[in-house]
């Protein structure tokens, strides 16, 4: 029996306040979704819980089924929507989000990590997984550590809950390009397909996949990072691995959103959707999608993953170093101030900020400090541990 997939991910842009005409473009992707074909929708950055709720009552007769992943302060802002129902939930959520004291770029309140819905379609199993990794936020990445081991976390978690699934498709803002460290770990570990290297495409039309992040036909893209590179940048992805049993085609592959919400002069987020369809049918191919060797297709990969984070663990441990010192310094300062200050309110006022920083600076170099070395030792020793294990493997066979 032959099974089309009409699949759509979208990064919704939708933080309360902050985001620019967030409820009218709520509004507007309901609409579109209402009238598409999609039967199962991943969406991100949906932080109000309320736009969750508006999406679920509109879409109900179209895409019955649904689920939110709530996780940290303020929710992971993933849900996925579908039109068969959604027998088995699970939130994974990745020790190591961001930080608490970047309050502007927020990833730790969210509480990031990677959602799985496995949908039951008649005799079919499908694993659909919803994910955003961390962001760069500018070009000196302080959070390429965190983002490679959120990508292994991902990969591995896709790796270890495929089976029994007939289907696995993982979708969203995976804030990475193509050839990027991050992307090949993802797609290595697990084995999972990119469209757009696909080679059985139905439809021979298919345009190139444009840049789905600061793509000049965006309304909300940075004109300075536009100028340098009109396309802007593929990091929202929608990738699939199907079992022995089944043969994949693609039907149709690429952004199905127009560059402006009909009537207005913005777009649907500052991101562009992507949708891809999938015509599955059943093969007696046995031919395995693995066939090609794990230490070929890791090693470089893997090594370059454990290079990132053992210099991280560096930069962690000069860190705490900084935080520690100037703690200590501010610390004896006030000690030392004791009986000194004058006798009035600017003083008193001047007494409480340097408290708080270095309060600030001591809990940093300490709880904070141990946590995040921790959760980096926790990624690299599962590395080391992946190219230990193979190697040994090898070695038996």
């Amino acid at each position: 029996m032959t099974l089309n997939l009409k699949i759509f991910t979208l990064n919704c842009w939708g933080i309360p306040i902050v985001s620019k005409d967030r409820k009218k473009r709520i509004e507007a992707i309901a609409e579109y979704l209402l009238k598409s074909s999609h039967n199962i929708v991943c969406l991100q950055e949906i932080w109000s819980e309320n736009d969750y709720l508006y999406l679920k009552d509109r879409l109900h007769s179209y895409l019955p089924y649904s689920y939110y992943f709530y996780s940290g302060v303020l929710g992971s802002g993933l849900c996925v929507f579908s039109k068969w129902i959604i027998q088995d939930v699970f939130f994974h959520q990745w020790p190591l989000n961001g930080y608490i004291h970047k309050i502007h770029h927020g990833d730790w309140f969210g509480g990031k990590g990677v959602g799985l819905c496995r949908i039951q379609c008649n005799n079919r199993l499908i694993n659909v997984y919803c994910t955003h990794l961390h962001a760069e936020y500018n070009e000196d990445d302080i959070y390429l550590a965190h983002r490679v081991l959120q990508a292994y976390s991902t990969a591995e978690f896709v790796s270890l809950t495929t089976s029994p699934a007939d289907v696995s498709i993982l979708a969203g803002d995976l804030n990475t390009a193509p050839g990027d460290l991050s992307f090949r770990l993802i797609t290595q570990v697990p084995a999972l397909i990119d469209p757009c290297g696909f080679e059985s495409i139905i439809n021979k039309n298919i345009e190139k996949l444009s840049g789905t992040c600061d793509n000049i036909n965006n309304s909300y893209s940075d004109p300075k990072l536009v100028k340098v590179c009109p396309e802007g940048k593929r990091i929202d992805h929608i990738l699939f691995h199907v079992n022995r049993s089944l043969e994949a085609e693609i039907v149709n592959f690429g952004n199905p959103l127009e560059d402006r919400v009909p009537g207005e002069q913005f777009s649907y987020s500052d991101h562009n959707a992507v949708s891809l369809e999938l015509k599955l049918t059943p093969t007696n191919n046995k031919l395995k999608h693995r066939q090609m060797s794990e230490e070929e297709r890791f090693q470089d990969t893997i090594e370059e993953a454990i290079k990132v984070c053992k210099e991280a663990t560096v930069t962690i441990a000069k860190s705490r170093k900084i935080f520690l010192t100037t703690g200590g310094l501010m610390f004896m300062f006030l000690l030392g101030s004791v009986g000194f200050w004058p006798n009035n309110i600017f003083s008193d006022v001047c007494k409480i900020v340097i408290t708080g920083i270095c309060f600030y600076y001591i809990i940093m170099g300490t709880l904070w400090n141990r946590i995040e070395m921790n959760s980096l030792k926790a990624g690299l020793t599962a590395l080391e541990n992946f190219t230990k294990s193979r190697r040994e493997i090898k070695i038996f066979d």
